[in-house]
């Protein structure tokens, strides 16, 4: 279980992931990065009572497109940035984002769903798991994408720390830049995945079919082969195989990110200990 608030744990970096961002259709960085930006600028206009809050939302309504992967899941037209440089996403109705005025009953959700809820991440994941993503991290969307995929998280530490024979500790990552480059290397892969499956909605693991939804199974029979241990990597990153030689050359390449996390890992270990 987390200790800390993940949601916008330091200056640098945040999640709005449960608002739905990535549920967009067209949620790449360069989409979501035009879409806040223009509301950003509109709502600087609620907060100097140039324009009503009604006004905003028919702007946002006619201005941007609406298509999301999942239907159920609601994306909230109050998302923006929070910050002066605009590193950070999150509420523009928050108090601490709206100079002290708490607006959230206005949302979709209303202010005791926004204000009570805590993503699975802060169950699942370990304090130690989620320190080493912070260490490694500076940008919000890239950040919400990995802290919120808990499979694509802790199968790599799971694998990596089988193989080192003991826990992954944040303070080593950090003090390395090394290690946080590797890490950052296969965070990446969340916007570089070359086997990622663009056929149908996905997000993630899910694939979807109108208002249902299912967890994806990768068809390892037909490659030949039985499911390796990055399966739960794979299915996070929306993969689907065309032939076995591109499911090995996925397994080679993860193979040769862990071995070469794992043995500078061990060598910042003996110069530290």
């Amino acid at each position: 279980m987390v200790n800390i608030h993940l949601c916008q744990p330091d200056s640098t970096k945040s999640c709005a992931a449960c608002c739905g961002i990535y549920n967009y259709a067209d949620n790449t960085r360069a989409s979501l990065l035009k879409r806040f930006d223009y509301r950003t600028r509109l709502f600087s206009k609620v907060r100097r009572t140039e324009i009503t809050l009604d006004v905003y939302r028919d702007a946002i309504r006619h201005r941007e497109d609406a298509k999301r992967i999942y239907k159920t899941i609601y994306t909230c037209e109050f998302v923006g940035f929070v910050n002066a440089d605009r590193s950070r996403v999150g509420c523009m109705l928050h108090p601490l984002a709206n100079n002290g005025n708490d607006q959230r009953h206005e949302s979709f959700y209303g202010k005791e769903i926004c204000e009570g809820h805590f993503c699975p991440s802060y169950q699942k994941l370990t304090t130690n798991e989620a320190l080493t993503v912070l260490a490694c991290l500076d940008d919000w969307y890239l950040y919400g994408s990995v802290i919120t995929d808990i499979d694509f998280v802790k199968t790599f530490f799971r694998i990596v720390q089988d193989n080192l024979g003991a826990e992954i500790l944040p303070r080593q990552v950090e003090s390395n830049t090394t290690l946080i480059a590797m890490l950052r290397s296969y965070f990446s892969l969340k916007v570089r995945w070359p086997y990622r499956d663009t056929t149908r909605p996905r997000f993630g693991k899910y694939y979807f079919v109108g208002e249902e939804y299912d967890i994806d199974r990768i068809d390892y029979d037909r490659l030949g082969c039985e499911p390796p241990a990055y399966d739960p990597i794979f299915l996070s990153l929306s993969s689907s195989f065309a032939a076995r030689k591109d499911l090995e050359q996925a397994i080679t390449n993860l193979d040769n990110l862990i071995e070469g996390f794992c043995h500078e890992y061990t060598r910042t270990d003996r110069i530290h200990n």
